[in-house]
C-alpha cells in the first residue's frame, strides 16, 4: 500500500472532523420505525430499487442518504436525543440485526447511501422499515471523481412537499443531497521550519463550499465553519489507523470513533492541524442553489 502523505491525510482528517463537528452541533435527524411526518407518510419506509451491481429485490432504499455511523456522539446543547446508529432492519414487523451471518433476511447496511442490501432478494410485497439517524448536511470532496455527472437532489417528498414535479422522491446511489459542504484544497506553500533543517512547514490553502437552497441552514453551517478560526485539529495517521467505513458504505466495527482516534495520546496520532485565516464570502448562485465559500489556511508542522 502506498504511504499517505500530508495532503491526503489532511483531506481525510478534514472530512471526519467536519462530520463529527456538525453532528455534535445537532445537524442530524432521528427516524424511528414507523415514524410518520406531517403528511402522514411513513418516513422509515424503504423501497426496492434497481441497482446494476445486485439482483432485483436485494437493495432497499430509504428516503434519506448519509445515515449516521459515528459512535459516541452525545446530545447537543439543544437537548435532543443523540443520533441513532442503525443496527438492523424491520421486515413485516420483525426486527433483524445486521450482525446475523445466517438465516432469513441477512443483510448489511450501506450507511453512505442510506439503504439496506439483503443477501437474497426480498419480495416487493414486504414492508421494510429502518430506524436510523441521517445527517442533515452532506460532506464530500470537491475533486471527487465524476462529480460533474452526479445529480444534485434538493428535496424529497419525505422532507417537504416538493415545489416542483418530476423530482426524485427516493435518492439514487449516484445522487447527492443538499445542503452540502465540499472540501477543496486549492494550493500549497512550504516554509522552512528552522535554520539548518530541511524540514518544512506546509500551508495548505482551502475552501469549504457550502451549497443549499435553505438559507437558514446554510447560514448555520457558515457560522459553525467561521467559528473554527484558529481551531487546532488533532490529526489521525491513516497509515496505521482504522478507516471508519469499509467497501459499499459498510461500517467498520473496529473503528473506535473520531474522538477516540483524534487524541494526542492515541497510537494513531499524527500531527496537529492549525486552521487560520477563515474568510466567508457569498458566491454566485447555481440556478436555485445558493452558494457560500469559506476560505481557510491549514498549517502543518513537521514534528508536532
Amino acid at each position: 500500500m502506498v504511504m499517505l502523505r500530508r495532503k491526503a491525510l489532511l483531506k481525510t482528517n478534514l472530512e471526519l472532523w467536519l462530520n463529527d463537528k456538525l453532528l455534535r452541533d445537532g445537524l442530524y435527524t432521528n427516524v424511528s420505525t414507523a415514524e410518520t411526518n406531517i403528511y402522514g407518510a411513513d418516513i422509515s419506509l424503504l423501497v426496492p430499487v434497481n441497482d446494476e451491481d445486485f439482483s432485483d429485490g436485494r437493495v432497499w432504499q430509504s428516503a434519506f442518504k448519509n445515515w449516521v455511523y459515528e459512535p459516541g456522539i452525545p446530545s447537543p446543547s439543544s437537548g435532543v436525543a443523540p443520533p441513532m446508529v442503525s443496527s438492523g432492519v424491520t421486515v413485516n414487523g420483525t426486527f433483524y440485526s445486521d450482525t446475523a451471518v445466517s438465516g432469513v433476511f441477512t443483510h448489511y447496511i450501506d450507511y453512505v447511501n442510506g439503504r439496506i442490501v439483503f443477501d437474497s432478494p426480498v419480495s416487493s410485497l414486504s414492508i421494510v422499515q429502518g430506524q436510523f439517524a441521517y445527517k442533515e448536511v452532506m460532506i464530500d470532496h470537491a475533486d471527487k471523481l465524476d462529480n460533474e455527472n452526479e445529480p444534485l437532489q434538493i428535496e424529497t417528498t419525505y422532507k417537504d412537499n416538493p415545489e416542483q414535479t418530476g423530482v426524485e422522491t427516493y435518492p439514487s446511489k449516484k445522487s447527492r443531497t443538499l445542503p452540502a459542504v465540499w472540501i477543496d484544497i486549492t494550493g500549497r506553500n512550504n516554509d522552512g521550519y528552522e535554520l539548518g533543517s530541511k524540514s518544512l512547514v506546509s500551508d495548505f490553502l482551502g475552501v469549504f463550499h457550502i451549497w443549499g437552497r435553505d438559507s437558514y441552514l446554510r447560514d448555520i453551517i457558515e457560522d459553525i465553519l467561521s467559528d473554527t478560526h484558529r481551531d487546532v485539529l488533532l490529526g489521525i495517521d491513516f497509515n496505521t489507523a482504522e478507516f471508519p467505513l469499509l467497501s459499499r458504505g459498510r461500517k467498520n466495527s473496529n473503528w473506535p470513533g473520531y474522538a477516540a482516534q483524534a487524541n494526542v495520546y492515541s497510537k494513531d496520532f499524527w500531527r496537529r492541524i492549525y486552521l487560520d485565516n477563515i474568510d466567508a464570502r457569498k458566491d454566485t448562485s447555481l440556478f436555485e442553489i445558493e452558494r457560500t465559500r469559506v476560505g481557510f489556511l491549514a498549517r502543518i508542522y513537521p514534528n508536532f
